[in-house]
């Protein structure tokens, strides 16, 4: 049974909206990390589970990074998209929402994620953080945030 003002969302909203963000945080990877080497920032993504094998394996390692970038994206979507129909603050406060689940996503993603995968540690560099969490800020957490607000629809 479903309460009043319940929001909902289908499984096609859920994907595009996931491919909108996927694709911004993929774009500003290339661009700002990556300057503009496609070939290595998704070979880096499939590196987590191919280890440093997977510089070497051409388009293919940059084909399963880029579907694992997505497949990533796709999650971090999904999960957003769960919470905002338990709580209305999520949908409510799109910008604050927004911010906060670009923080969360990066430290998820530096402090559980990459550390539980075969991606090379490196030392720490506070300009490179800084710099990822603002690319999650503006290409993950707010476009979820207001795309998922934008194509809730509630009962």
């Amino acid at each position: 049974m479903e309460k009043p003002n319940q929001i909902r969302f289908s499984f096609k909203q859920v994907l595009l909206i996931a491919l909108i963000a996927g694709t911004l945080d993929g774009l500003a990877a290339v661009i700002f990390l990556g300057k503009m080497n496609f070939m290595g920032v998704f070979q880096y993504i499939s590196s987590a589970i191919l280890g440093t094998e997977a510089f070497a394996g051409g388009i293919k390692t940059a084909l399963l990074g880029l579907a694992l970038h997505y497949f990533i994206a796709f999650c971090f979507t999904l999960v957003f998209a769960i919470a905002s129909t338990k709580t209305s603050i999520l949908w409510k406060n799109v910008i604050l929402s927004g911010i906060l689940y670009g923080i969360i996503v990066w430290t998820i993603m530096t402090l559980l994620i990459i550390p539980l995968t075969k991606v090379s540690a490196a030392p720490f560099n506070y300009e490179r953080a800084i710099l990822n969490a603002v690319i999650l800020i503006f290409c993950i957490g707010l476009p979820i945030s207001y795309l998922t607000a934008r194509n809730s629809s509630i009962n």
